[in-house]
């Protein structure tokens, strides 16, 4: 009677096993599998190379997970299959402003808030790797005693987006928040060709 026992208690273990590991590859695996990831989503209220004020937020309608209600959302899609994409802001100092890079099913590779600017203005181009490798030999070696006056990122993937976030401490405030996440210039830019 007792082998059975814990032959009968091998196998549940074995089965609660198998059970958490089959969910914990589920969870995993869902946002790279789903039909309509963020990208998708978004592709709806957006075009690419753009910047486009997103809805305000409303309980049970939200665009992008854990939106809040005190802050105005514009998105930027992207595709670097034809080059990177140039973003620009000039902002005042009165306001939180954040920017995140993120891939096409919404996982942040980078982000930035008003205090990374540089005089006042934010400059980032997202590429490519080989994109980089090309505007860096294009450059040579001329500018490397330079600072660089923009950040260079290298996207995980060719398509994505870029979430900016401006506070609005109070609901007078929301159009001037509304107002400063569409000042948000991204524009696509074309590599030149040899």
């Amino acid at each position: 009677m007792t082998v059975r026992f814990y032959a009968f208690l091998l196998y549940l273990a074995g089965v609660v096993f198998v059970a958490g590991l089959v969910h914990i590859v589920a969870i995993l695996v869902m946002p790279q599998v789903a039909p309509r990831d963020a990208y998708a989503r978004l592709a709806a209220l957006a075009k690419p190379g753009q910047t486009t004020l997103l809805p305000r937020a409303l309980p049970g309608r939200e665009v992008t997970p854990y939106e809040d209600p005190a802050f105005a959302q514009a998105v930027c899609l992207y595709d670097l299959a034809n080059g990177p994409l140039h973003v620009h802001a000039d902002l005042p100092d009165n306001r939180l402003l954040t920017i995140s890079f993120r891939t096409r099913t919404g996982q942040v590779f980078y982000s930035m808030t008003d205090r990374a600017s540089l005089h006042g203005t934010i400059d980032v181009r997202i590429m490519t790797q080989p994109q980089l490798d090309a505007v860096e030999e294009a450059e040579g070696d001329e500018d490397n005693d330079q600072p660089l006056k923009e950040l260079r990122l290298v996207a995980p993937d060719t398509k994505g987006f870029v979430l900016v976030d401006a506070m609005s401490t109070y609901p007078s405030e929301r159009a001037e928040a509304e107002a400063e996440v569409k000042s948000v210039a991204c524009a696509p830019e074309t590599l030149a060709q040899d």
